[in-house]
């Protein structure tokens, strides 16, 4: 289950009292009348980070578009270089944090159960982090330690002419130690921030879950930063006649279709329905990539299509 969102910017028509139906006369004003005129997209930005081409993502966007168009019979969205609505692909932590657990193995189901399995290998996780850190800083400690008992040594023997040949012999080594051990431990500062990127990666998904499902527990900080991100994976967004579709994350081709369909909806002029498994449903947890009866029904609403 994942967030979606709708930015509507009202402008100058955001007077409290009316401010729905100033929403639905800036929507007719700035965007074509659905189901009438085909609404034109094109594809602004792709991150290559998510391994999409431009013709996969314009397959998946027309695999989203029939969604809305087979049940009607109707010509609803175009594919055009022109096209006023710009679909974006925006790599960030989201995306990322998806990617990580990936590579970890750690396959992410929105339900409960993940949420359980996720928050116990955090446990985990945690634990380790809380040993290695201490490893590591004792590590420091005694590098820091050494190193100017060292600088020391040498400063005395310098001041004095230098060392005999014995004791340089000696200070060499120690200097040859001390290199190698701070070698050693950037190579560990290289392990450990890898697995700190997996806990905050692992704590980014459990906040989605949280929220997702509800669960009336603690929010989960990530390290060396605060909770306070947003984690949504898509948005339809209307700010002054400009209109986007933002997409920020999925884990898979069926996942990505389903928010785009989602704010193709958005985009011709449909809100939230209150149904688990409408394509317009405020949460993507469906899997269809099918109309329900709700959807199907908003949707011959906003076109004006009589039963």
């Amino acid at each position: 289950m994942k967030f979606f969102r709708t930015k509507i910017f009202i402008g100058t028509l955001a007077v409290l009292s009316l401010v729905f139906f100033g929403y639905y006369l800036f929507l007719k004003q700035t965007q074509p009348q659905p189901c009438q005129k085909p609404i034109k997209y094109s594809i602004a930005n792709l991150d290559p980070r998510f391994g999409l081409t431009n013709a996969e993502l314009l397959s998946d966007i027309k695999r989203a578009e029939k969604i809305w168009e087979s049940p009607v019979n109707k010509q609803l969205f175009e594919d055009s270089p022109a096209g006023s609505l710009k679909i974006n692909l925006v790599y960030d932590y989201r995306q990322q944090a998806t990617d990580a657990l990936k590579k970890t193995g750690i396959v992410i189901n929105n339900d409960k159960s993940t949420y359980d399995a996720l928050k116990s290998k955090y446990d985990s996780l945690f634990a380790q982090y809380n040993k290695e850190k201490a490893k590591m800083e004792a590590s420091v400690a005694a590098y820091n330690s050494d190193k100017s008992a060292l600088e020391k040594e040498i400063d005395y023997w310098n001041k004095r002419g230098g060392a005999p040949k014995t004791t340089y012999n000696a200070l060499e080594q120690k200097r040859i130690d001390l290199n190698n051990r701070a070698t050693a431990i950037n190579q560990a500062k290289d392990s450990f921030n890898k697995l700190v990127d997996i806990i905050n990666s692992t704590a980014t998904v459990l906040n989605e879950l949280i929220a997702t499902l509800n669960l009336q527990v603690n929010t989960y900080n990530e390290i060396g930063s605060s909770v306070g991100k947003q984690y949504q994976e898509g948005e339809y967004v209307n700010n002054n006649g400009v209109i986007e579709i933002n997409i920020f994350q999925f884990g898979n081709t069926t996942q990505l279709v389903r928010v785009l369909s989602h704010e193709l909806g958005h985009a011709l002029g449909l809100g939230h329905i209150d149904n688990p498994k409408a394509v317009m449903y405020y949460l993507n947890e469906g899997v269809n990539e099918k109309l329900t009866p709700d959807d199907l029904a908003a949707l011959k609403k906003v076109c004006g299509i009589e039963n």
